[in-house]
C-alpha cells in the first residue's frame, strides 16, 4: 500500500510538498495524493491532531504512522528517495532552509492578510493587515536583492519561495510585485513552467 499525502488544492504548504514530490524521481508513484478539507474532514484529525494539511500517512516499509508539517514531510521524502532537494550539510543546507523559512513566512503573511480582510468589524484589522503587507514587501525585496540563488539548482528553499509566490499571485492579484523586482519575477516565470508545478492545477 503506498503512502498517502492529504492536501488542500489551494494550500501553498501542500503545494510545496507536491512540487517537491514531483521533482523526485520515482517518488510520485509511491505516494497517493488525496484532497482533504481541514475545515470539514474530521477524519484528518485522527491522522494529525492539528487537523491541517499537508499530512503524510506512511507505509508499512516506514513502520506506519503519520508525518505533518510541510518541511518535515519534504525532508523525509527527500531522504527516502534521494531527492537532492535538501542539502545535507554545509552553508548550502542552511541557505536552503533559510530561504524555505522566507517562503513559508511569505505564504503565512498572504494568508493572514486575506483572513483579516474578511472581518471589517475587527478593530485591529488595519494594523494587522499593514503588518502583513510590510512583511510581504520586505520578503519580496530581499529575495530580489539576493537573486544569485535563482541561478542555482532547484532546492527546498526555492520551491517554498516559488509556491508562496504562486499563492500570492493567485490569492492577492492586487499586489503587483513583478515590475519592481525583475530578477525575482524572471525566475518565477521559469518556475511556474516546470512540469512539477503544472500538475498542481487551479
Amino acid at each position: 500500500m503506498p503512502m498517502t499525502l492529504f492536501y488542500a488544492p489551494r494550500s501553498p504548504f501542500a503545494a510545496k510538498v507536491r512540487v517537491c514530490l514531483a521533482e523526485m524521481a520515482g517518488a510520485k508513484d509511491e505516494v497517493e495524493e488525496v484532497p482533504a478539507d481541514p475545515w470539514t474532514d474530521e477524519t484528518l484529525r485522527a491522522l494529525n491532531p492539528l487537523c491541517k494539511v499537508p499530512t503524510l500517512r506512511l507505509d508499512a516499509a516506514a513502520g506506519g504512522g503519520n508525518l505533518y508539517g510541510s518541511s518535515v514531510i519534504v525532508q523525509y521524502l527527500d531522504a527516502r528517495f534521494d531527492g537532492k532537494l535538501v542539502p545535507t550539510e554545509g552553508p548550502t543546507r542552511w541557505d536552503a532552509l533559510r530561504r524555505e523559512a522566507l517562503g513559508d513566512g511569505l505564504a503565512e503573511a498572504v494568508i493572514r492578510r486575506f483572513v483579516e480582510g474578511l472581518d471589517p468589524d475587527n478593530a485591529r484589522r488595519d494594523k494587522v493587515i499593514a503588518r502583513q503587507e510590510a512583511a510581504i514587501t520586505a520578503v519580496l525585496d530581499h529575495l530580489d536583492a539576493e537573486a544569485a540563488w535563482t541561478e542555482s539548482a532547484l532546492d527546498l528553499g526555492a520551491v517554498a519561495v516559488g509556491t508562496a509566490l504562486r499563492y500570492l499571485t493567485g490569492r492577492s492579484p492586487e499586489i503587483t510585485w513583478q515590475a519592481e523586482r525583475p530578477r525575482l519575477a524572471g525566475w518565477f516565470g521559469r518556475f511556474i513552467t516546470r512540469p512539477s508545478v503544472a500538475t498542481l492545477g487551479y
